[in-house]
């Protein structure tokens, strides 16, 4: 299996491809952003295929008087028949690695399965989120169950205090 990190100049040439990948294996069409935010994808293929694969992006976040570079992580997808191979851990592993490598001080993720991400250094995010609301088209803050964090640097967030994401979640 081969692993590349897809960074925006090249991303043009994959975005069909993934974005067919990602309704095989979710069932629900998705759109890839390819913004100012974008900083990579992650794919692993066999034989020419995507078999896994996951985003990063990147922004300026604030915590109470607290700015930082965050990173938001999405689209991790493993298809059903390489599940369980430890490919979603090394697309995330992947990620990690190149938001901490630009800097970034800490990256967010919203998962439906948290416990699969905790072995990667994540942990639940309990502070509520303002963040846009794309589907509604109007600004929200809630606290998301199954949002997590980790941090690359020695940042400090409050568990109480709501994150402004100052844009959507991808």
């Amino acid at each position: 299996m081969k692993l590349s990190v897809i960074v925006l100049d090249e991303i043009r040439e994959y975005k069909d491809a993934l974005e067919s990948f990602l309704l095989s294996v979710f069932d629900v069409e998705c759109h890839i952003a390819i913004n100012s935010e974008f900083r990579c994808a992650v794919v692993i293929e066999r034989s020419g295929r995507i078999c896994a694969c996951g985003l990063g992006y990147e922004r300026e976040m604030s915590q109470n008087q607290q700015h930082f570079k965050a990173g938001i992580v999405g689209g991790i997808a493993v298809s059903a028949e390489f599940r369980e191979q430890g490919l979603a851990k090394a697309v995330l592993e992947a990620i990690d690695k190149h938001m901490a490598f630009i800097g970034v001080d800490c990256s967010f993720l919203f998962a439906y399965e948290p416990k699969v991400y905790q072995s990667s250094g994540y942990h639940a995010l309990s502070a509520p989120i303002y963040y846009f609301d794309t589907h509604q088209s109007k600004w929200d803050q809630f606290v998301y169950r199954g949002g997590m964090v980790k941090s690359y640097t020695s940042i400090q967030l409050s568990e109480k205090r709501v994150i402004d994401f100052k844009g959507c979640v991808y």
